[in-house]
């Protein structure tokens, strides 16, 4: 019997056989995902959906914005030869410092060191984002992994994103972290779409449960409507592959909460969706707007 990320293949080209061939010339899809507060599964999230999607036939890359903590490295057990650093101190280019990760993704990333934090001042942010630019046309997805909470950093990445995937958990603090994210982005105007993901959960019913009380809190006080994209159930896969360095979509590919990860790339690489992407601005662009074009 064939596994579920084979026949997700098939299926990717199928639709992507004949006049759907014009979709490499798309710009990059830009999914940002974050939390309220760290330690709910963000980056090992992010990770996973960047190989599901990865094995649809996209070209994927994660940015780890999370600067200074290189938790893509360590999760993914890779060794990264150059960071943000390199790009900005040493005039290394943006592709000289992307390397490769599981699967064929292609990673950058934020370093491992107060270095890489307190180097992010106005003028090296726009030689960083003069340099993103360069990967719209080159990427299909660009993942933003981005750091917990609701700094002026973290915020502005998150806005520039098509869309948000939020990760919770049943911890009452992380819900309630969770509906700060939402709040301060509603406040500052982000009109893409917001995915919530319930992670170590016991059951559906659990995270739908989770689910409710959040979309109730954002539409009573909010007026936002949020979209429930899945679920992950609490599983000693994760912690396995956590020791291991392995995602484990790719030490278990066939257990339950890989078939969720797959199910929930699916969604994104919907082709109507990806060819409806026509921004205005590119994310480069959208950036450069928000650390610099405040009160202008």
């Amino acid at each position: 019997m064939k596994d579920q990320a084979e026949r997700l293949r098939e299926l990717m080209k199928e639709r992507t056989s004949g006049k759907e061939e014009h979709l490499v010339k798309n710009t990059a899809k830009v999914l940002a995902i974050t939390s309220g507060k760290g330690g709910v599964g963000k980056t090992n999230f992010a990770i996973n959906l960047a190989i599901a999607i990865r094995r649809l036939g996209y070209n994927v890359l994660i940015f780890d914005a999370d600067i200074g903590l290189a938790n893509i490295e360590i999760l993914t057990g890779t060794s990264m030869k150059y960071t943000i650093a390199d790009l900005i101190l040493n005039n290394k280019n943006i592709y000289e410092i992307i390397g490769e990760g599981p699967e064929g993704i292609k990673i950058i990333s934020g370093g491992s060191g107060f270095n890489e934090l307190s180097m992010m001042n106005d003028e090296n942010i726009r030689k960083l984002l003069g340099q993103i630019g360069k990967l719209e046309s080159s990427m299909d997805f660009i993942i933003i992994d981005t750091g917990a909470g609701v700094s002026n950093i973290v915020l502005d990445f998150i806005m520039t994103a098509d869309e948000v995937i939020l990760i919770t958990t049943p911890d009452p603090t992380s819900l309630m972290d969770g509906y700060t994210v939402i709040k301060a982005l509603t406040t500052n105007g982000y009109k893409g779409k917001l995915n919530i993901v319930t992670n170590i959960v016991s059951n559906r019913m659990e995270a739908i449960g989770i689910f409710n009380k959040l979309n109730r809190a954002s539409n009573n006080f909010l007026k936002v409507e949020l979209s429930f994209l899945g679920y992950l159930e609490k599983s000693s896969v994760v912690n396995k592959a956590v020791r291991n360095q392995q995602p484990f979509l790719l030490s278990s590919p066939l257990s339950p909460i890989s078939k969720s990860i797959n199910i929930m790339a699916l969604n994104f690489a919907d082709i109507g969706k990806h060819d409806e992407l026509k921004q205005e601005n590119s994310f480069a662009q959208k950036l450069k707007d928000l650390f610099f074009g405040r009160g202008g």
